[in-house]
């Protein structure tokens, strides 16, 4: 027994020492004879693709979705060209230190503004592909090359220099459009869940960006790569290779209502109109679309600081409206039958009682109801308002779309439970919470004359002027129209919808509203309008704040044009203003309403 089991150890280590053997000959016959031959498929030999060590890419395209203007231009996602850098086939210095192809080298430096020096450096310490960065972009960006630029580069000709189209996010420029927000690293368990396959994923943060995440991820990224030895070197022959899904479904295209050429024009005039805080909607005043909307201060979507809150989008933040709240008064006071256009009051500059006077404490002397919204005289509003209860005031004032979200929305749409894409939407505030809605007269009043504590978004005061065009229909504004897939096909239509209250303002009560606006400008505090290129309509507001302890104004002015047939309604908040200056956002409102007239052709 024991003799079969040595005889049985015996043989196993024969067969085992055999085999290696047999393994030792083969890998001396791979090394020594077969070191030189192509490997099938592959355009080395086997002795080099063991030289191989990995890819060294960059990424060209995230794949996430672009974010269109309503005419197809890029907000966010935009290809442009670019010049991609990946290690070269031989060190870029010789020995004696000089480059072989100094004069290429010298010519790209120039065409991408760079000195020699920096781009002969920046070739002989590169360890990774990487795309020429934009200085202005503070090197966040790639260099967006033109036409020619590229052409030259291409022309050119350096090892391991190539011209490729770049999807960029943003291109790192200061801009009003809030409502775009921005991206920033994805936590651990958004990073296992992004389809992108980047190392370092994105999502979005704030505004559209991060309301329609669902949609924008994509399916995966392209990439361009090269295949390199072990010291680095991009091995002979092989070429730079671009990798990508080849979805063609994804990624997404989603088209704004936005004009972005009537955006940029209207974020230039805000900006030199002095205006440092402050929001301009436009809005199509047919269907309630939203054509711009700009917020200040500027932000860069790619210098965030949380601090700062320039991301904010003051378009959709509540701040205290002044007098252009005189509307809902009036419409609450007309509803109620409490007063007429016609009716006479005498304003002698101080109210009596409250605290409250005219501007200045100047009296209006005698006037009619129509010619106090005119000229804005606290006095006539006072008066109305101790005629009605809190309760009628806030109703009004939910009628025509204030003290509640607005924004367009969809339940079940495009596979998401509900899509709201201005989440940050703030409601706005009539009478504070638990209280018996102006209860208190004094209350009553401040209230009516838009202090206190009303606070209206400038969107809700853009849609508010639709609202009395539309005879008191409220209309839910939106800003997206429509999802595509990659190939241009269709994958959902976004129509628009009404944001209907309880109760609402009768056509009657919106026409006589609108005459007394058109009175304003021909009459009232919006005289000066009478000289822009249309006819235009509207009210002034001028609400006391207080600042970190500083007294301070919103400007308001709010309106739609031309009178005879309404195109655009147009609301302008300028916040935080010094008292005493001028009114900033009646001279806004109507630089605005000439931009539009021009780009109109009139």
């Amino acid at each position: 027994m024991l003799r079969l089991v040595h005889k049985r150890i015996f043989w196993g280590l024969f067969i085992l020492i055999g085999l290696l053997a047999v393994l030792i000959l083969r890998l001396a016959w791979v090394q020594l004879l077969l070191k030189d031959r192509p490997v099938p498929g592959a355009a080395y030999s086997l002795a080099k693709m063991a030289e191989i060590q990995s890819e060294r890419e960059t990424v060209l395209d995230s794949g996430r979705g672009r974010l269109l203007d309503r005419s197809g231009k890029p907000l966010a996602g935009e290809t442009v060209w670019t010049a991609a850098f990946f290690p070269q086939e031989e060190q870029p210095v010789s020995a004696a230190g000089r480059t072989d192809g100094e004069q290429p080298l010298r010519r790209l430096a120039t065409v991408l503004g760079a000195t020699y020096e920096e781009m002969r450096d920046k070739l002989q310490t590169m360890k990774e592909p990487f795309l020429w960065p934009d200085p202005a972009g503070g090197g966040k960006v790639p260099l967006a090359l033109t036409e020619q630029q590229a052409e030259e580069v291409g022309r050119l000709g350096i090892d391991g220099v190539s011209v490729l189209p770049y999807n960029r996010r943003y291109d790192g420029t200061a801009s009003g459009s809030q409502w775009l927000g921005y991206l920033s690293e994805a936590g651990p368990k958004e990073a296992k869940r992004s389809p992108s396959g980047l190392r370092v994923p994105l999502s979005g943060t704030d505004g559209l960006e991060k309301t329609l995440e669902p949609l924008l991820q994509g399916v995966g990224h392209t990439e361009a790569f090269a295949q390199v030895d072990a010291r680095g070197n991009r091995l002979p022959g092989s070429g730079i290779q671009v990798r990508a899904p080849g979805n063609p479904y994804y990624p997404l295209s989603v088209y704004m209502t936005v004009d972005m050429k009537l955006q940029e024009d209207i974020e230039r005039l805000a900006v030199d109109s002095g205006m440092q805080e402050g929001a301009v909607v436009v809005l199509d005043a047919e269907n309630g679309d939203i054509e711009a909307m700009v917020s200040l201060p500027l932000y860069n979507p790619l210098k965030i600081d949380p601090a700062g809150g320039q991301w904010n989008n003051r378009a959709l933040q509540g701040v205290i409206p002044g007098s252009i709240f005189k509307v809902v008064t009036a419409a609450a006071a007309l509803e109620a039958g409490v007063t007429s256009p016609d009716e006479p009051f005498f304003c002698s500059g101080e109210y009596g009682k409250y605290g409250l006077s005219c501007a200045n404490g100047k009296g209006h002397g005698a006037l009619t109801m129509a010619e106090g919204f005119a000229v804005s005289c606290n006095t006539v509003f006072a008066t109305l308002a101790e005629r009605l209860s809190g309760p009628q005031l806030q109703r009004a004032a939910l009628a025509l779309g204030l003290g509640r979200q607005v924004g367009w929305q969809a339940e079940r749409t495009l596979g998401l439970p509900l899509l709201r894409p201005l989440a940050g939407e703030q409601p706005g505030v009539i009478f504070a919470a638990g209280e018996q809605p102006g209860a208190d007269g004094g209350a009553r009043v401040q209230t009516a004359i838009g202090q206190r504590d009303v606070r209206v978004t400038p969107l809700q005061a853009a849609n508010l002027v639709v609202t009395l065009l539309h005879g008191g229909e409220v209309r839910a504004p939106r800003i997206l129209q429509r999802v595509a897939f990659a190939n241009g096909q269709t994958l959902s239509e976004l129509p628009g919808h009404l944001a209907p209250a309880a109760d609402e303002i009768s056509p009657q009560t919106s026409r006589l509203l609108l005459s007394m606006m058109r009175r304003v400008v021909t009459d009232g505090t919006g005289r000066k309008l009478q000289q822009a290129r249309w006819p235009l309509a509207g009210k002034s507001g001028t609400a006391e704040t207080l600042v970190r302890g500083k007294a301070r104004n919103n400007q308001w002015f709010i309106g739609y044009g031309p009178v005879d047939h309404p195109k655009y309604a147009v609301a302008v908040a300028v916040e935080n203003a010094a008292p005493g200056g001028p009114h900033l956002a009646t001279r806004l409102f109507g630089q605005v309403f000439d931009q539009l007239a021009g780009s109109s052709g009139v």
